[in-house]
């Protein structure tokens, strides 16, 4: 099979495709014939050598990607079947023609949305949604503030919590992320470069903290930090066979 490689660190510049061996899957696993690969932060530091797989993981870029099952490992228990189409979260190798996904991280596309839409969702949505309701128990009218809101988390963030009826707030830094925050849904924007933005969540949200109180503590809102994921999108570069 085909999969995006790199034999040294460097820019975009140093990707290749090359052929490799297809994967089998192990106990519990599922092999999906990829249909498209969405691209994090994480995948970029890991082709400028600065981030290395988990222990076992494929060495492949990608930690998310959306296909159809090809074959199923012995001891699958799910409900699974071969042609289905699913979506998949990764520790790697999604950037590839196959790929082997654990059982458990193994799901099935939203209605309505294609192949390509439903490989952007398993990191950056999943984990903004888990953040806000599994974590955060956001209600509407609350008050959320998304650190990093131009992040893949942080933009699915925004969006979120606007679906939720709560009142997201973010930080970037610089004014043309804090604009494009504002397209997504963000009511109110702060450049952390300049200026303090605990002051100005406070003034916005119209909550007084008592003197020397630090904005975590006066702030009754949810604190969501993006993390390291970008925006996801599909890698559409043409790349040469090695």
């Amino acid at each position: 099979m085909l999969a995006v490689h790199f034999d040294q660190p460097g820019g975009p510049e140093v990707l290749c495709l090359k052929e490799v061996a297809r994967p089998s899957p192990a106990d519990g696993e599922v092999l999906l014939e990829v249909a498209a690969s969405a691209l994090n932060r994480a995948d970029l530091i890991q082709r400028q050598g600065q981030y290395a797989p988990p222990p076992g993981a494929s060495n492949i870029l990608g930690l998310e990607a959306s296909g159809h099952v090809a074959e199923l490992g012995p001891g699958c228990r799910g409900p699974w079947k071969i042609g289905d189409p699913a979506m998949a979260l990764l520790p790697g190798g999604g950037q590839a023609q196959y790929v082997t996904v654990p059982e458990g991280l193994l799901m099935p596309v939203p209605e309505g949305l294609t192949l390509t839409e439903a490989a952007a969702i398993p990191e950056a949505w999943l984990t903004a949604f888990q953040l806000l309701h599994l974590l955060g128990n956001v209600q509407a009218g609350e008050t959320v503030l998304i650190h990093a809101g131009l992040s893949g988390v942080g933009t699915a963030a925004i969006q979120l919590a606007r679906v939720a009826g709560a009142i997201p707030l973010v930080t970037a830094g610089s004014q043309h992320k804090l604009q494009m925050a504002g397209q997504l849904g963000a009511a109110a924007g702060f450049n952390y470069r300049e200026e303090d933005f605990s002051e100005a969540a406070l003034k916005f949200t119209k909550v007084q903290a008592s003197p020397g109180e630090g904005f975590q503590g006066a702030n009754p809102a949810p604190l969501l930090r993006g993390g390291l994921q970008t925006s996801p999108a599909r890698c559409g570069q043409d790349l040469p066979r090695h």
